[in-house]
């Protein structure tokens, strides 16, 4: 909404190319806007799964560790 300020002004003053000019970069940063958006999107979503996957395996690698721990200590009695 910024660039459609100096367009709005000019629409008061009767210049049209101003407006037009001020139109198309409010329409380019929104698209850019939208663009980036959805990527930092994705992307958060894509390393939340890779973190998600990298916790199962600690998990899964600690449960190991630690019934090894317990079957030794178990031994050890």
């Amino acid at each position: 909404l910024i660039p459609m300020g100096p367009g709005l002004a000019a629409l008061g003053t009767g210049d049209v190319t101003t407006l037009a000019s001020a139109i198309t970069i409010a329409f380019n940063t929104t698209v850019i806007g939208i663009g980036s958006g959805a990527i930092a999107y994705f992307a958060s979503k894509l390393r939340r799964r890779w973190f998600g996957e990298y916790l199962a395996n600690l998990d899964a690698l600690m449960d190991a560790i630690l019934d090894n721990i317990d079957k030794r200590d178990d031994r050890l009695k």
